[in-house]
């Protein structure tokens, strides 16, 4: 299951636009290279995030703040919070998440009002706490202090309103949820 969730994530790796087939090699490594030039780093600008992602029994919560490196492409450091509810004890799991993104925009018009997005983000986790009816926190796999490795990929909806304030929506997939995802930006 492991070696299937890697390889899934890998695949995704490569969908996310890090390597976009449309664009000729030549022309990719272009964008990149004048991107993280000297000129290029004066067009870099800070992009923050503010997130709530879930599914029927896991929500989480995430703040990003990274840099726009071109009006196609940006990395973010991530921040967040988990709730996983157990429905079979019961009980709440609750976890500190961190590590890092890359966002990838396909603009439609030539304002950029309107995108698609794929966010792809790798990190950590750790459950700080257990909560529940104290007979039913011994029935719970997850202890405290243990660490989560963390995979999400985020397609979706990007509608921009003045400058860079936007919101944004779409599906989420990720090694412990599959469920939906919005927020706001700027």
């Amino acid at each position: 299951m492991k070696r299937l969730i890697i390889s899934l994530f890998i695949c995704l790796f490569f969908a996310s636009g890090i390597v976009n087939a449309q664009e000729t090699q030549s022309g990719w490594a272009n964008g990149w290279k004048y991107a993280f030039s000297k000129e290029g780093m004066k067009e870099w600008k800070p992009e923050f995030t503010l997130r709530e992602s879930g599914s029927f029994f896991i929500g989480r919560m995430m703040v990003t703040g990274g840099v726009r490196v071109d009006e196609k492409r940006s990395f973010a450091l991530y921040l967040g919070q988990g709730n996983q509810w157990l429905d079979h004890v019961p009980a709440h799991v609750h976890s500190i998440r961190t590590g890092v993104s890359f966002r990838r925009y396909w603009h439609l018009g030539s304002r950029k009002i309107f995108a698609f997005y794929n966010d792809l983000s790798f990190g950590m986790g750790w459950v700080y706490k257990i909560s529940g009816p104290s007979e039913n926190i011994d029935r719970v796999r997850a202890k405290v202090g243990d660490m989560l490795f963390e995979g999400i990929w985020q397609p979706g909806f990007r509608v921009r309103f003045y400058k860079n304030i936007h919101m944004f929506f779409g599906p989420t997939l990720a090694t412990d949820c599959i469920g939906v995802h919005w927020g706001i930006g700027f």
